[in-house]
């Protein structure tokens, strides 16, 4: 009796009829689509923002770049040159050991006393700059002949002198940023004292992929007045692998020459 029972439940047994084989299969392919999908998806996600990552790390060098040089650019030494801009640069490090405005109401010889110190030997010093060209001729950019000492001789008599009796050292070199192509660069020329600006040269990239941001120009220079100071607009995109990033910035220079 027991032997019957047991041989009937093995004969109720049977495996999958082709049917239900080919629907399972089908499933499967379904299921292994929509997950193929969604991991797709994923991946060009994660591709999409380190692309934009990169992006957006390459156009924050260059603007940080740009933004620390033209924040110390020599008052009104400025100027936007198609697209870009050249502009004289206050060196900083000679500055730091004087107090920047000498003592003679109206100093027409070769010496000026500052408050504090003296400029090394051959420091260039801007007086009175009011114009981009006038930084460009080298009139009122002179050369430090003593070494150090205070009064500081200059190597030949000032043209003009500050209403504010300030002077600034000026660095060797003049910064170009300029936009060719795509390509966004510096490029530096010599700075001459009573004579005119080396061409400018040696560039050295900054970002590539570099277009338009919303139709602006790259470069925009409002010179200051009275009551505000000169103020440099920024304007630029980096556009690759069908996104771009866009990067503005307004700098403020200082406007008392």
């Amino acid at each position: 009796m027991k032997t019957k029972a047991i041989s009937h439940r093995i004969s109720q047994q049977h495996g999958f009829t082709l049917i239900e084989l080919i629907i399972v299969v089908v499933l499967l392919g379904i299921l292994g689509a929509m997950g193929a999908g969604f991991i797709s998806e994923a991946f060009r996600g994660f591709f999409d923002a380190d692309v934009r990552m990169e992006m957006y790390e390459e156009g924050k060098s260059a603007m940080v770049r740009m933004e620390r040089e033209i924040h110390i650019a020599v008052p009104n030494g400025v100027q936007v040159n198609g697209d870009g801009i050249e502009l004289g640069v206050v060196d900083e490090n000679a500055m730091a050991g004087v107090f920047g405005q000498y003592t003679e109401a109206h100093p027409s010889d070769t010496t000026i006393t500052d408050r504090t110190a003296g400029l090394p030997l051959n420091t260039l010093v801007s007086i009175y700059n009011t114009e981009w060209a006038i930084f460009n001729n080298g009139s009122r950019t002179y050369s430090v002949t003593s070494n150090g000492t205070n009064p500081m001789t200059l190597d030949r008599n000032i043209g003009a002198v500050s209403p504010y009796q300030r002077f600034y050292a000026v660095r060797p070199d003049a910064v170009r940023f300029s936009v060719a192509g795509t390509t966004l660069s510096r490029s530096t020329a010599t700075v001459n004292a009573g004579a005119l600006l080396g061409a400018f040269g040696n560039p050295q990239t900054l970002a590539q992929n570099i277009v338009p941001s919303n139709g602006l120009p790259y470069f925009t220079y409002n010179q200051g007045t009275s009551t505000r100071n000169s103020v440099v607009a920024i304007h630029f995109a980096i556009a690759r692998n069908g996104e771009t990033v866009n990067f503005h910035k307004e700098v403020q220079i200082r406007n008392v020459p």
